[in-house]
């Protein structure tokens, strides 16, 4: 009985016919194109594909590692994607930016048991802990000569994950993305099984 109960709560997840996120955000108003934009966080998955959406958008995109290395000749440790936003901002406009996106990212764990009586504490005698993931990504849109903050989104699986990798990440920044230019509203977006972050505009 166990072993059935085992196998049942592991193809569980696979068996969802339903896969899709939840997406959050909006903006004031959005940079033309060919504005020289920055982007900024501690996951090279999700700056890359931020970059590489707005580069098929037909921006000017800064790569990365200039910013980055801007930071390190002056000195600068940023410890959290939105934290010394001033700082970025600051180096920015040094390097002739006009906008700044911010990227925050998270992988989460969660064990769960093979047994619904069970908790991850505690779990039923015998039972076999299962983990799944959990992800998110956050982006803001800040102007440099304003600070103002001119667009933000926010996307995430609300389903438990079986596994949670770089793939997973770059969808939900380019679903980020979509939501924070308006191309699809915030909201549940279903999602193929095969869905990538492809850009065809």
């Amino acid at each position: 009985m166990h072993v059935f109960l085992l196998v049942f709560l592991l193809l569980l997840p696979s068996c969802s016919s339903s896969l899709y996120v939840v997406t959050d955000g909006s903006h004031k108003r959005l940079p033309e194109q060919n504005t020289r934009v920055a982007v900024w966080g501690l996951r090279p998955v999700v700056t890359d594909t931020v970059v590489a959406w707005l580069r098929a958008s037909k921006f000017s995109v800064m790569e990365p590692s200039e910013l980055q290395q801007a930071f390190d000749k002056e000195h600068i440790r940023v410890s959290r994607s939105f934290a010394d936003e001033q700082h970025a901002i600051r180096v920015a406009k040094q390097l002739g930016v006009a906008l700044v996106i911010f990227t925050q990212s998270a992988i989460g764990e969660t064990v769960v048991s093979d047994m619904s009586t069970s908790t991850a504490a505690t779990p039923f005698p015998g039972a076999t802990p299962i983990t799944f993931s959990s992800a998110s990504v956050a982006i803001r849109g800040v102007d440099v000569a304003s600070g103002e903050r001119v667009f933000s989104a926010t996307a995430k699986y609300p389903q438990q994950l079986a596994a949670a990798g770089p793939d997973t990440l770059s969808i939900l920044a380019c679903q980020a993305m979509e939501t924070a230019w308006g191309f699809n509203p915030p909201g549940e977006q279903a999602l193929a099984p095969d869905d990538v972050c492809s850009i065809d505009r």
